[in-house]
């Protein structure tokens, strides 16, 4: 693997991401200072895309917010996108040089290239021969620690794989794989609180994926160390970067490099009024008031840096700012003694070896059964280095990781569903969470017809999913109905409260009919309808999870198998499946139908040797629930000339295929 495949791969990706899209205007309207821009559903060209490609399918959402927009005609003009309200296919335009187009013309839109950043390190030869000449430490790292061992005090209770995992900071690359709900961003805060206390001198960069995962990491490592009675280290954690949530460091605010607290407070009360998208007039003062407190924040970055000794800032803020990061120190050498790369499944490889040189040490946190970088590129070398994550270069088992196998969000039969599926068994319940007064209690509350025991239900659908060109994606009625249905009820009942329920989709078109069918049901836009990709990190006592269309292709691949993980895992005491007989055929989701009806099964299972040794295996196997080796299920079906048959594994709910040869030949020996 060498620096011109590298290259490539940034090469091939950079010209599969298109540098804008064609949108084909319906109608523009004045609104205030702002224009409103209705596109024509589904019509769109992307950058070096035949129409109707896969990668041309640009999907309004709020990633656009931001984007540079320009057209030709009738005038030649330009302005930035304030919003988009994607149910309605509309752009909310800010500052524009001219009119708008009006009906037939096209409107060009530039997102934010964040791959440029990258591209560019690789690009400073002598910096990315260190970048490269760091990979083979993933998988074979060294000491590098000779401070005191970090013990967890007074976190007494810190479970085992937690207060393992304190132990990773003694090597130069170090994996804390943490599951969902296994507290995985609790135990970093507790780390790097004991690591900046006992090395005075040590200094931190702390990177994330998203603004909101950066807040939360930040903030975990402020509560370790007021908990842990170390306030002399809390002055010297900053929160770099202007798109935090301001609102999370409420009493905090020492966090953010000013010290102008009324800004910050500000700050919050104006993030938090911001208006609907679709009032035009209010959201754009909203947004000067917004950017004009940001802005009061751009204090000088380099000054933060060098007085603090723990930075956190997204790995986005990060690439951008490397050659900052870099003068850190003029001799060179790594400016910080630990880098740690949050939420790290999704951070792509190229990424994060262009930072690791930061760092003498790097610890990567994350999950990588759960979603993985974006990639848009078919190349080889792009899926290579861009479409995983520094996870697939982790040992399989050393010293230098820690899996946390102890959750505590999910009810037993959830947990148990998410980690024979996803994690080989090796997921449990924590002991210490179910023996809470009410942790279970909390987790047993009835849901319309599913009742208060049931924490896993599939909800039968007639109808199969479909592509739709006029919403641009796969979409199903009936589901959506049904989840209206449900939810409407749910909160006339007076039991349900909206923030307790998220809806789930993989489609961007589907998550627009579910919120249309909601608002028809007269339910609140506080209940949470999100795609899978945006719903990382996030829970609540129920989930519903539609997955609109499982014939289709995307929903077969290994990145839906991590999709669905999300999904499932964000629940904490109810999740509610919609499928039709399209989507219980399908391999991802097939397996959750057939752990609940085997669930049930009381007949005793029958060792397969006995069965093989008798004349008429395999059929007379057919249909049995049978124990083979540490594998019990039933056995489903049997080739044409008996040569195979299939059993259906009662844990994982998978289907495996045996081969009669091999069990005959067991019998007889």
């Amino acid at each position: 693997m060498s620096l011109a495949d590298l290259r490539a791969a940034l090469d091939a990706e950079l010209a599969a991401t298109p540098e804008y899209y064609d949108f084909k205007v319906l109608r523009s309207e004045r609104d205030g200072a702002l224009w409103r821009v209705t596109l024509e559903p589904g019509y769109v060209y992307a950058d070096g895309q035949r129409p109707g490609q896969a990668s041309a399918q640009a999907l309004l959402d709020d990633s656009l917010d931001g984007a540079s927009a320009w057209w030709g005609a009738p005038v030649k003009g330009g302005a930035s996108v304030l919003a988009v309200v994607a149910e309605d296919d509309q752009l909310v335009l800010q500052n524009a040089s001219a009119r708008p187009p009006g009906p037939d013309c096209l409107i060009r839109l530039y997102p934010t290239r964040f791959l440029n950043a990258v591209a560019e390190a690789w690009w400073d030869t002598p910096w990315a021969e260190r970048a490269l000449a760091c990979l083979p430490d993933l998988a074979h790292p060294q000491p590098v620690d000779d401070g005191p061992a970090l013990t967890g005090a007074p976190f007494r209770w810190l479970r085992a794989a937690q207060r393992q995992a304190l132990s990773l900071v003694r090597h130069s690359s170090a994996f804390l794989w943490g599951p969902p709900g296994t507290g995985k961003t609790t135990t970093l805060g507790v780390l790097l609180a004991e690591y900046l206390d006992t090395r005075p001198t040590a200094r931190v960069l702390l990177l994330s994926t998203t603004n909101h995962a950066v807040d939360l990491a930040t903030v975990a490592v402020d509560k370790a160390l007021q908990k842990g009675r170390r306030e002399h280290c809390r002055e010297a954690v900053q929160r770099l970067g202007t798109r935090f949530d301001a609102a999370a460091y409420a009493g905090r605010e020492h966090l953010i490099p000013t010290a102008d607290r009324d800004l910050i407070a500000r700050l919050a009360r104006a993030e938090a009024a911001r208006p609907s998208s679709r009032d035009a007039a209010a959201l754009k003062a909203w947004a000067d008031r917004v950017a004009a407190l940001r802005d009061a924040l751009r204090t000088s970055s380099l000054q933060v840096l060098q007085r603090c000794r723990l930075a956190s800032m997204t790995t986005t803020r990060a690439a951008f700012t490397l050659k900052t990061l870099r003068e850190l120190a003029p001799d060179g050498g790594p400016p910080f003694d630990l880098v740690v790369f949050d939420e790290a499944s999704q951070v792509s490889l190229a990424h994060a070896l262009a930072l690791m040189p930061l760092g003498r040490a790097r610890l990567f946190a994350g999950d990588p059964q759960q979603l993985s970088p974006v990639l848009r590129s078919t190349d080889r070398g792009a899926r290579q280095w861009l479409g995983r994550s520094a996870f697939a270069e982790k040992p399989r088992q050393a010293p230098s990781v820690a899996l946390l196998d102890e959750q505590s969000r999910m009810a037993g039969p959830i947990s148990d569903l998410v980690s024979d599926l996803f994690y080989d068994g090796a997921l449990h319940v924590a002991a210490d969470a179910a023996a809470l007064p009410g942790w279970q209690a909390a987790r047993q509350r009835a849901l319309g017809e599913v009742d208060a025991n049931t924490h896993v239900h599939v909800h039968r659908l007639k109808t199969d999913g479909a592509w739709s060109a006029a919403e641009r994606g796969p979409v199903r009625r009936e589901s959506a109905e049904a989840i209206a249905t449900l939810v409407a009820a749910a909160l006339d009942s007076g039991e349900w409260q909206p923030h307790e329920l998220i809806v789930l989709t993989p489609f961007r078109a589907q998550r627009a009919l579910i919120r249309q069918r909601l608002r028809a049901h007269g339910v609140s836009e506080a209940v949470k309808v999100s795609t899978v990709h945006r719903a990382q990190g996030s829970e609540a006592p129920v989930v519903l999870f539609d997955p609109a269309d499982g014939a289709q292709p995307f929903l077969q691949t290994e990145e839906a198998q991590r999709l669905v993980n999300v999904a499932l895992s964000r629940a904490q005491g109810k999740v509610v499946v919609f499928l039709s007989a399209a989507d219980a055929a399908n391999p991802l989701l097939s397996p959750i139908v057939q752990r609940l009806r085997l669930a049930g099964d009381a007949r005793e299972a029958v060792p397969l040797l006995d069965l093989a040794r008798q004349p008429g295996f395999p059929a007379n196997a057919l249909g049995l629930r049978v124990r083979a080796g540490r594998h019990t299920g039933e056995v489903s079906r049997l080739s044409p000339d008996g040569q195979q048959f299939w059993l259906v594994n009662e844990r994982t709910g998978a289907t495996q295929l045996f081969d009669t040869a091999f069990w005959r030949a067991r019998a007889r020996d």
